[in-house]
C-alpha cells in the first residue's frame, strides 16, 4: 500500500533534468524565488507574488484570528523542507529557488497567483504534501492538470491512514449533525431529495446540507457518482442510494442574509451548501 502511494506522488514530478530555461518557458514553468512561506499551501515570492499552491488544501496555521489546526506547523515545515530539498533541522534560510507552473485560472479570490509549485530538481510540491496526508485534495475547473495525480496521491495517504486521515478531528461529520461549520469539510449523508433547474442541480442531504452543482461544470462532474444520483432519481429510488461522502468548502447561507436567512428559518431551505465542482469530490461510502 506505502509503495503505491509513494509512486502516485513520484508520478506528479516534473522531470526537469537537462532542460533549458527557454524549454522550461515552453512547457509553462518558470524559475522563481520563494521568500517567505506562510503554511503548507501558501507562500511569498521575491517578486511580490503570493501564490496558492493549486490541488491541496492544508491544515490552518490559525492566520486571521482562525484557530491552529492539527498538523499545520507540520505541513509548513514539509513544505520548506521540499523546497530545501533537505531535512529542516539541517535547512538553510530562505530565499529558494524553486519552479512554478500557473494554473488555467491565474488568481484566486484574494488576489494570490494559483500556480503548481515544484522544487529545483521537479519534486511537487501538493503531491508530497497529500501522500503525507497532511492536506486534501482540491479540483478546481479549470485548474484540473495533474488532478488525478493528485487525487492518487491522497488516496495513498488515506489507504494507510496518514496525518489527516488517522484525526478524529478530520473525521467526516454527519449532515444532520448539530455542529457544524463552515470551512474546509467532509460530510456524510443519504440523500433526501433532488430538485433539477436549467442551471442547476440541487441535492439535499438528510440533515441540513445541500449540494449544489452547476451545469456549466458538468464534463467535470461526470463520474460513477452523478450518473448512479441520476439513474435512482429517474427510478424514484433515491431512498435506496447508499450514504454520500462529500470534500470541499462548506458555506453558511445565513450569512447572505435577507430572504435566504427567513427561508432557513421556516425550514425551507438548508443552512450549509457545497459548490462541487469535480467528481472527486464525492463517493458513496457503503453498499448499503
Amino acid at each position: 500500500m506505502l509503495s503505491a502511494s509513494v509512486w502516485a506522488a513520484e508520478s506528479c514530478d516534473l522531470k526537469v533534468e537537462g532542460l533549458k530555461a527557454d524549454e522550461l518557458a515552453s512547457l509553462g514553468v518558470e524559475r522563481v524565488e520563494v521568500t517567505q512561506v506562510f503554511d503548507g499551501d501558501t507562500v511569498l515570492l521575491a517578486d511580490g507574488r503570493k501564490i496558492r499552491v493549486i490541488g491541496v488544501n492544508t491544515p490552518e496555521l490559525g492566520h486571521h484570528n482562525r484557530p491552529v489546526e492539527p498538523l499545520a506547523a507540520l505541513a509548513q515545515e514539509k513544505l520548506v523542507q521540499l523546497l530545501l530539498e533537505v531535512e529542516v533541522s539541517r535547512r538553510k534560510a530562505l530565499p529558494v529557488s524553486a519552479l512554478l507552473r500557473v494554473g488555467g485560472d491565474v488568481q484566486d479570490h484574494y488576489g494570490r497567483t494559483l500556480g503548481h509549485l515544484f522544487s529545483l530538481s521537479g519534486i511537487n510540491i501538493t503531491s508530497r504534501l497529500l501522500v503525507n496526508g497532511l492536506g486534501f485534495h482540491v479540483a478546481i475547473p479549470p485548474n484540473l492538470w495533474l488532478a488525478d495525480c493528485y487525487f492518487a496521491a491522497q488516496q495513498g495517504a488515506r489507504v494507510i491512514g496518514a496525518g489527516v486521515w488517522r484525526l478524529p478531528y478530520y473525521g467526516a461529520k454527519l449532515a444532520a449533525a448539530k455542529n457544524l461549520s463552515g470551512g474546509y469539510q467532509r460530510i456524510y449523508g443519504k440523500i433526501e431529495k433532488l430538485f433539477m433547474s436549467q442551471e442547476f442541480i440541487w441535492i439535499d442531504l438528510i440533515g441540513n446540507v445541500t449540494i449544489k452543482l452547476s451545469r456549466r461544470d458538468s464534463k467535470f462532474q461526470q463520474g460513477k457518482v452523478l450518473k448512479r444520483v441520476l439513474d435512482a432519481y429517474e427510478n424514484k429510488g433515491l431512498g435506496l442510494l447508499p450514504a454520500i461522502e462529500i470534500q470541499g468548502w462548506m458555506i453558511d447561507r445565513r450569512r447572505w442574509g435577507g430572504k435566504m436567512v427567513a427561508k432557513i428559518q421556516k425550514g425551507e431551505r438548508n443552512r450549509w451548501q457545497y459548490n462541487l465542482r469535480h467528481h472527486s469530490q464525492w463517493h458513496f461510502i457503503s453498499a448499503n
